[in-house]
């Protein structure tokens, strides 16, 4: 997948290679440092340039699952994953999520990468895809509602993070695609 689209000048976005391991693990500590709105904090990502390689290969090698980065001209400053279910009665649902460099933010470059992975999606037979949303996070709720994600529910509590306690929203959307 490589796309320039309504991109501004100097982005593209495609699936992480192998060879962008050492760059792909660089970004993720800067990501997940800039805020607290991930699962993961820095420390708990890939521990190395090696482990990051081992993620990107795994992504590669499953039919329904995609890590599509984002890059300004030769650096990645976004990504998303679609990560499909494995066994035969989760096959066609996926759960799906998006980072974005704070200084990239802004531009639709969230929404490009969401829009990449319901393509990916659709070509992957998927039929719902699925995420969950720290409460607090507006930008990114109104993102996913303006996508047409729907509320589910709420995990009341379900995250600590900085000596909080943090709800998190499950919100899904139903494709077109799938087993009829």
């Amino acid at each position: 997948m490589r796309s320039k689209s309504n991109l501004s000048q100097g982005y593209t976005l495609r699936a992480a290679k192998s060879g962008d391991a050492q760059k792909l693990y660089e970004f993720g500590k800067v990501l997940l440092a800039e805020t607290s709105f991930f699962l993961r904090g820095p420390s708990e990502r890939a521990r190395s340039v090696d482990e990051m390689r081992l993620i990107i290969d795994r992504f590669e090698e499953l039919p329904r699952h995609l890590l599509l980065t984002a890059w300004f001209d030769d650096q990645p400053i976004g990504e998303a994953v679609v990560m499909g279910g494995e066994l035969e009665r989760n096959r066609y649902t996926a759960t799906v999520g998006v980072g974005v460099l704070q200084a990239h933010t802004g531009n639709g470059l969230g929404r490009k990468l969401m829009e990449g992975l319901e393509f990916f999606a659709q070509q992957a037979g998927l039929h719902r895809l699925e995420l969950t949303v720290m409460s607090r996070n507006e930008r990114a709720k109104n993102l996913y509602q303006s996508m047409n994600y729907k509320t589910e529910g709420v995990r009341t509590h379900s995250l600590y993070i900085e000596g909080t306690y943090v709800d998190e929203i499950v919100m899904a959307k139903l494709l077109e695609t799938g087993p009829k």
